[in-house]
């Protein structure tokens, strides 16, 4: 295959990143710039299981619903009766979200 490379890409790296690097290229014979494409090319990126927005959503849920437990549990902790209905909807709204990460 001859493609040709007319992309760079560049990037910055610490001292010592750069000498972790150089020195694993010439340990197999590579420039530090062939070493580092070859590395990116090989990589296998996971694919994310939520959008981003899918995550902002569940991350909103999740803050809603420690929210309300801390509520309840201040509220139980102060000697006041905890409705159990609210223990049940709190539940629900768990059991719900835990499929969702499923």
């Amino acid at each position: 295959m001859n493609l040709k490379q007319t992309r760079q890409i560049h990037y910055r790296l610490s001292e010592l990143e750069y000498q972790k690097l150089a020195t694993s290229a010439s340990q197999i014979g590579l420039s530090t710039s062939a070493y580092a494409k070859k590395l990116a090319l090989r990589s296998k990126l996971i694919e994310p299981k939520f959008n981003h927005e899918d995550a902002v959503q569940l991350t909103l849920a999740l803050a809603r619903i420690g929210n309300n437990l801390n509520q309840l549990t201040k509220q139980a902790n102060q000697g006041y009766y905890v409705e159990p209905e609210n223990v049940r909807s709190l539940r629900d709204e768990v059991n719900t979200l835990w499929q969702q990460l499923r």
